[in-house]
């Protein structure tokens, strides 16, 4: 009874990652890691991103002497626009995968079709970033010439492919009742800058710093009670998700085709 999801999963999975569009996706992600700003000039105020390594020795000697620390930078927040265009990076496999696929419908049941895949996208959409901050990371120790590998970087790694996942929930359920796919990306994208912007401003602190979707970059790098919560804040909101594509699927009266 599994073979068949199985293989649809293979399918699935054999189809996103031999897509030029989902690699350019990565290249996307990984461009925008690249401008994230490194260093503010407390003089001037001039901010130098990522990019300046390559060329500028002033930075290149701030990274070497250990003014800035390189580590302490991978560990943190994105300081780029990647926090920015996540939803819709992240939504590029929700889309490729918005076909007919009536053929599986009618050879596994609804439930093993629905479920396999919501969760192949969310492992789609998480991959994306964790690729993404693999080049990040792998650029970085070249320029820095240091070993920087550690557990805290693989913490880091596995908050990243969780705000991957977290991102990619909105498209998913989108996906199902929206034709328009330029909407399936730029809904998620309003809401997550909003969130972003605005929202911290209007909920009590004591409950933003469980929600703040900054908190899904960093999430394995904080303190006991912090990854506890957010990992059940995360279960929750990913059953969720699956509960009402679900019924969004089951209202559809050509079984979501």
């Amino acid at each position: 009874c599994l073979k068949l999801p199985i293989l649809w999963i293979r399918a699935f999975f054999k189809r996103i990652f031999t897509n030029k569009i989902y690699w350019l996706t990565v290249l996307a992600a990984f461009f925008l890691l690249l401008c994230s700003i490194i260093y503010t000039d407390d003089l001037t105020g001039e901010k130098y991103t990522f990019i300046s390594l390559f060329y500028n020795e002033e930075i290149q000697e701030a990274v070497k002497y250990g003014r800035i620390s390189m580590h302490n930078i991978l560990l943190g927040y994105d300081r780029g626009y990647l926090w920015m265009f996540c939803p819709i990076i992240v939504g590029i496999p929700c889309v490729m995968t918005k076909k007919n696929e009536r053929f599986v419908l009618f050879r596994m049941s609804k439930n093993k079709y629905i479920y396999t895949k919501y969760f192949s996208n969310l492992v789609a959409g998480g991959v994306i970033l964790l690729i993404a901050y693999l080049l990040y990371m792998s650029v970085c120790m070249i320029l820095v010439k240091e070993n920087i590998w550690n557990m805290n970087l693989l913490r880091k790694l596995l908050s990243v492919f969780l705000w991957g996942v977290i991102n990619t929930i909105p498209g998913i359920i989108l996906s199902e009742f929206i034709e328009n796919k330029w909407l399936i990306l730029c809904i998620p994208f309003v809401v997550n800058y909003f969130m972003h912007i605005f929202a911290g401003q209007i909920i009590p602190y004591q409950i933003w710093k469980y929600i703040s979707p900054y908190n899904y970059q960093i999430m394995f790098l904080n303190n006991g009670k912090m990854i506890i919560s957010g990992i059940v804040i995360s279960v929750c909101i990913v059953i969720m998700g699956a509960v009402f594509r679900k019924i969004m699927l089951e209202r559809r009266c050509d079984c979501g085709q």
